[in-house]
């Protein structure tokens, strides 16, 4: 265990979002809420302080060797196959994610990550970026908090998240590879670009975006309408990367088909006192 208090945790001095009353802190919820607006992400390098970010990461790799082991076949929306479309449909496509994940019930609950979720100046900082009245932990004992743990030849396909945003925290990169990329203006609520989806699974498309993110830095991303994923991991170098949920209303949990996916089980380990019973 860390034993890190919140000081340690996060770099208040380049992000001081304690004081929510602040001229700083206005400031700095209109240039992030600014940037997410237009590009439907932020990225804020440095967010968490090195000492911290070595001790997520050796307490990534600590909690990976009971890991569940993700190597499945999906269509980009995460859904079951839909024999509405014809079969060579891009709705229909299968991409292959390959990675070990841990969950959140298998977190020290003293640990630097379960310190940083809990932490209420986050969340409201998250909500005022967004817009929303308030935002509320994901009630999901395994999903609240989930660390992605990507070896060589590791690779999370093309998709769109279940989720409206996540916002994720890079612990370790990889020597080579394991690059976060994405392909903006596909999908809305009314619209998906079916055409240039299908170029983008046969590897034609080459206008995507890559996002860099490194170790320490926070990215807030909104996943369910950009189509992305992590390219080929490559190298000795574990990549760990922790995803904080949060939702717009309080009771959401993750669907079973994504448990499944992910954590292989439907009951959860262990509960965090921050997950509702």
């Amino acid at each position: 265990m860390s034993n890190l208090e919140i000081h340690d945790i996060v770099n208040l001095d380049q992000y001081p979002i304690i004081d929510n009353q602040s001229a700083a802190y206005q400031a700095l919820v209109e240039n992030m809420a600014e940037q997410y607006a237009r590009d439907s992400s932020c990225l804020l390098p440095n967010f968490i302080l090195p000492k911290a970010v070595a001790a997520m990461a050796s307490e990534a790799s600590d909690v990976s060797v009971d890991s569940f082991r993700s190597d499945n076949l999906h269509n980009s929306y995460l859904e079951h196959d839909n024999a509405d479309f014809p079969k060579d449909h891009p709705r229909r496509r299968l991409e292959r994610t390959a990675l070990n994940v841990v969950g959140c019930d298998q977190l020290y609950p003293d640990g630097g990550l379960v310190t940083l979720y809990k932490w209420e100046p986050l969340r409201r900082f998250m909500s005022d970026i967004l817009g929303y009245p308030s935002l509320y932990r994901l009630a999901d004992p395994m999903g609240a908090i989930t660390i992605n743990v990507m070896n060589e030849g590791d690779n999370h396909g093309w998709h769109y998240d279940e989720s409206l945003f996540t916002i994720s925290v890079m612990l370790q990169a990889s020597e080579e590879g394991g690059e976060f990329e994405y392909v903006p203006g596909l999908r809305s609520p009314h619209h998906d670009d079916y055409e240039t989806l299908g170029q983008v699974l046969d590897g034609t498309y080459d206008n995507s975006v890559k996002i860099p993110i490194t170790p320490g830095a926070l990215l807030l991303f909104g996943g369910h309408y950009l189509l992305h994923r992590v390219t080929n991991v490559k190298g000795a170098k574990t990549r760990f990367i922790t995803t904080l949920c949060f939702k717009d209303k309080p009771g959401i949990t993750n669907s079973p088909k994504v448990r499944e996916l992910f954590y292989g089980r439907q009951e959860p380990i262990y509960t965090h006192d921050f997950v509702d019973r």
